[in-house]
């Protein structure tokens, strides 16, 4: 790639320092003209981007198919090849609770039906969908419950079969029907909104368990176990919203049971590469104690807005 011509100058325009030769030894800043070509510009950028990108995918490589890897190689000291865990931790988080609030307000939202059967029919805008709104009440009213409706489906010809986007919608109604008859909803929304502000007490308490769990190791501090806690829960914010994801399209029950295992198996297998030992009953003990945990910051968060509200 084409660079800049080199100052004639050997002071540092960022910091002052001496430099020697192309970069500064202090901070690290090239020392060329500072008036760039539009060109240069672009390139620059353009490498930026590639460099931060191949970063992302060697962190996101190692982090979903080497468990306990990448905190491995940041305590022996190895960390420019990977995206910072905080920052990698924040990034996903943000994309997590993004997509997954997008998905739960797709569900709970009571236009949902309206609108899949009005793209299922190749309608369009609110006054078809609402005239067919209707229709959908009395198709809903025939079944009891969602297997009513499936064993319904089986005896029709296929060409008469719903479409993929009315038997998600099928799905949503009768899991919200449900979760109403059973007075979970208001309880749903309130884990939903709280979990973002519950996570930030949950991954340090995580890093404590660690530390307490495994004392031995004295020469870990506290901060090394939370790189442990940031990475785990970046890999379980991603693989969760596949899951999620892939609940959503296929509405088979054993998925997120599935994914729940393979947290487990994740978790089980990192704690080994990093601590050694019996990971299995260490990591069974620690997601006990982390889900009382997670269960008594729920209720904490719950009563303090039941009294703030």
């Amino acid at each position: 790639m084409e660079t800049q011509p080199i100052r004639a100058e050997k002071n540092c325009l960022n910091c002052g320092t001496e430099v020697p030769e192309r970069y500064c030894t202090h901070c690290g800043q090239e020392n060329t003209v500072p008036h760039e070509s539009f060109g240069h510009l672009f390139k620059h950028f353009f490498a930026d981007v590639i460099h931060y990108d191949s970063k992302t995918l060697i962190t996101l490589k190692y982090l979903l198919f080497r468990p306990g890897f990448l905190t491995q190689e940041y305590i022996a000291g190895k960390r420019v090849r990977y995206v910072n865990p905080i920052k990698f931790y924040i990034f996903t988080s943000f994309v997590f609770f993004f997509a997954y609030f997008a998905f739960t307000r797709q569900e709970e939202s009571a236009d949902k039906p309206k609108v899949v059967m009005a793209k299922s029919y190749n309608l369009d805008g609110n006054d078809k969908a609402d005239s067919i709104a209707d229709a959908w009440k009395q198709k809903m009213d025939r079944y009891e419950n969602e297997k009513e409706y499936k064993e319904a489906q089986k005896v029709l010809p296929e060409s008469e079969r719903d479409g993929i986007f009315t038997r998600q919608a099928v799905h949503q109604y009768f899991k919200q029907k449900e979760r109403k008859e059973k007075g979970e909803e208001g309880i749903d929304e309130q884990f939903q909104h709280n979990y973002p502000k519950m996570m930030f007490v949950l991954l340090p308490l995580f890093a404590l368990y660690l530390k307490w769990f495994y004392q031995r190791r004295k020469k870990w501090f506290y901060a090394d176990h939370a790189i442990f806690s940031l990475h785990f829960h970046t890999f379980f914010f991603i693989f969760y919203l596949f899951t999620t994801i892939l609940d959503w399209l296929f509405n088979v029950d054993f998925i997120s049971l599935a994914g729940l295992v393979v947290i487990f198996i994740y978790l089980m297998q990192a704690l080994k590469r990093i601590y050694g030992g019996k990971s299995f009953w260490k990591a069974f003990s620690l997601v006990l104690v982390y889900g009382f945990s997670l269960l008594m910051v729920y209720v904490g968060f719950a009563i303090v807005i039941s009294l703030w509200m």
